[in-house]
């Protein structure tokens, strides 16, 4: 087999140990440089990622871009860090894999879509939603017009993030960039769009902090460019994690249920037999087949611009009270 690809991690805090197992799983990549200004991070990552050990580290990822030889890199740091350091790796050829969201500002993700094009780098989002057969099954079926047209969406997502990220930076709006809304419900904007494949017109958002700096808990009445409307809350002071989703259109229904699995009906709401597509991909081995160029990227970036954007909306909505055009 040819030389395996070699993966830096722009950050190694807790989530980027899922990432390294995924990585040395495809048998294609390894990673071979971390960086992370933090020794307690670099000990629990080593200590949960059998091989690291030796692996060299980096307190400033630009010494690892400047000093290691790198195909690619998995960007893991808080919010308000994506920006730069994805377009430091892209400006040195590099791929690069972000975990979401993929940026703070709409501004920032069109200047990363356009450098990414320039370099010819595949630039994703590990959003793993988009690997899941029952939201794959949605995504194609609409796609086919089995549902007909899409006329109203709900989407709710609950978490104990209140409690769960106290003390951290994700309540910090100066490294976050914002609260729930921009962290785990950033899954749930995205999802939304791509299973449908609408992209929304205007949202009307409340928002409470609970004291906070940031968003916790989000309610959002959205209209979509095709008329169909919405409704998106992302709960953030729940005792634990909960998911449901609904779509309705003019021949039949989804409703994916937690704990139940994924119901399909016809027009008059009779059973539709669920047949899941099989896809058994993950965001990291995707990121490695697109840079081998054996896969097309199943979370590009415009994913990123266009739940952004939404997010944005939602922020001025809530600051202001009033409905806000998205662009």
């Amino acid at each position: 087999m040819s030389k395996k690809l070699r993966i830096g991690f722009i950050a190694a805090g807790g989530i980027s140990i899922g990432h390294y197992e995924r990585i040395m799983a495809t048998k294609k990549a390894a990673v071979t440089a971390l960086n992370d200004p933090s020794e307690e991070s670099i000990r629990r990552f080593r200590a949960q990622c059998p091989g690291s050990e030796k692996l060299p580290v980096y307190k400033d990822y630009r010494d690892m871009l400047r000093n290691e030889e790198l195909d690619g890199v998995v960007v893991q740091s808080p919010h308000v860090y994506h920006y730069e350091q994805t377009m430091a790796a892209l400006g040195k050829g590099l791929h690069v894999l972000s975990e979401k969201p993929m940026t703070c500002t709409i501004g920032h993700a069109k200047k990363m879509i356009a450098k990414a094009r320039a370099q010819q780098r595949v630039l994703m989002i590990s959003y793993q939603r988009h690997f899941d057969p029952m939201f794959r099954y949605m995504r194609e079926q609409i796609a086919k017009g089995k549902l007909g047209e899409i006329q109203y969406v709900q989407a709710i997502q609950s978490q104990e993030w209140l409690r769960a990220t106290r003390n951290t930076w994700r309540q910090v709006l100066a490294e976050s960039c914002g609260g729930q809304i921009n962290d785990s419900g950033s899954h749930l904007v995205d999802i939304v769009m791509w299973v449908t494949g609408m992209k929304v017109k205007e949202v009307y958002a409340r928002m409470d902090n609970f004291g906070t700096e940031v968003d916790i808990n989000s309610s959002l009445a959205m209209t979509f460019e095709n008329g169909a409307i919405g409704s998106m809350s992302v709960i953030g002071n729940a005792p634990t994690w909960y998911e449901d989703h609904s779509i309705v259109g003019s021949k039949g229904a989804f409703y994916l249920r937690q704990g139940i699995g994924l119901i399909h009906q016809d027009a008059v709401g009779r059973p539709i037999e669920v047949r899941l597509p099989k896809y058994a991909k993950n965001p990291d081995a995707n990121f490695i087949d697109c840079i081998l160029g054996k896969d097309v990227p199943q979370t590009p970036p415009e994913c990123g611009l266009r739940t952004i954007e939404v997010t944005e909306a939602a922020w001025k909505s809530a600051a202001s009270g009033k409905p806000v055009r998205v662009p």
